[in-house]
């Protein structure tokens, strides 16, 4: 996996290079937020640039992917852009030798079983729990291959995508999937972001992160999902030293940053409680 992922990272590295010989403003942080926000720019003053930028994006995806979420899904990933048409396709999966090699080698890692560190751990704190748990994860693929390996592990498990698109599950089978989930056929039920708001188990003991998402507000969402009747608990999985660290901490400082604001905002609302009322005399 290591390799894997310093190939990719060799691949990227090469677009920041070429970005700045262009004369683009990219940071040391190499950040898919800069990147996104540049494209704009690119595609108005820069159009030289638009191919280093947009391959950038994609290897920051693919990254991604493979950091978060493992080989299956990396692979997946990379076989539905190379389908694709787009500016610096065809030179990314036929011409840069690092990228291609790190698909090779994830193809022989497929091969060999190997996905990601991430899917024993959770078998192991899935097996040392009682109660229902939720497992969050932001890509279908990603779904698809925790729900296969904790089936073949012997835990009950289902899993609760959004409505579009070929694979996707129908509002009766979602409705019919949730209420397996209360009614104990599953005791862990795996979830795309579909569902993070309004659902409603009171039973959950556990909420888990299989991927981070650097947003407070999704963060919230997810953890919403448990210790609705009794104490729940939250469990995050960080693979070291990937993306997974970095949202965590972005995430945390939003959180930290929200919950300030807020306080400012309740002790200015109980100042203004607390002012003395005048006297009914004093507007006669």
């Amino acid at each position: 996996m290591k390799h894997i992922q310093s190939l990719i990272k060799k691949a990227l590295e090469q677009r920041y290079m070429e970005l700045k010989r262009n004369g683009v403003n990219v940071t040391d942080t190499r950040s898919l937020s800069q990147l996104l926000r540049l494209r704009d720019y690119v595609l108005r003053q820069n159009r030289r640039s638009a191919k280093p930028l947009f391959t950038a994006i994609r290897i920051h995806y693919a990254l991604s992917m493979l950091e978060s979420h493992g080989i299956t899904s990396f692979l997946r990933f990379c076989g539905r852009t190379s389908k694709k048409k787009g500016v610096g396709i065809k030179d990314l999966f036929e011409n840069d030798s690092n990228f291609t090699q790190a698909i090779l080698l994830a193809k022989a890692a497929q091969e060999k079983g190997i996905e990601h560190s991430k899917i024993p751990k959770l078998k192991e704190i899935l097996q040392s729990i009682s109660g229902k748990a939720l497992v969050f994860t932001s890509y279908r693929d990603s779904v698809e291959v925790i729900h296969k390996n904790l089936t073949e592990m012997g835990i009950k498990a289902g899993f609760l995508i959004g409505k579009a698109g070929e694979t996707g599950l129908k509002q009766k089978k979602q409705i019919q999937t949730i209420q397996d989930f209360r009614d104990g056929l599953y005791t862990v039920l795996i979830a795309t972001r579909v569902g993070e708001e309004g659902l409603d188990i009171s039973e959950v003991s556990h909420v888990i992160f299989y991927d981070n998402v650097p947003s407070s507000i999704r963060y919230i969402q997810r953890r919403g999902r448990t210790g609705r009747k009794d104490s729940g608990k939250l469990i995050v999985l960080i693979a070291k030293d990937t993306i997974d660290e970095t949202y965590y901490w972005i995430g945390k400082r939003k959180m930290t940053s929200a919950k300030n604001m807020g306080d400012k905002m309740s002790k200015v609302l109980q100042k203004q409680t607390n002012k003395p009322k005048a006297a009914l005399d004093a507007y006669f």
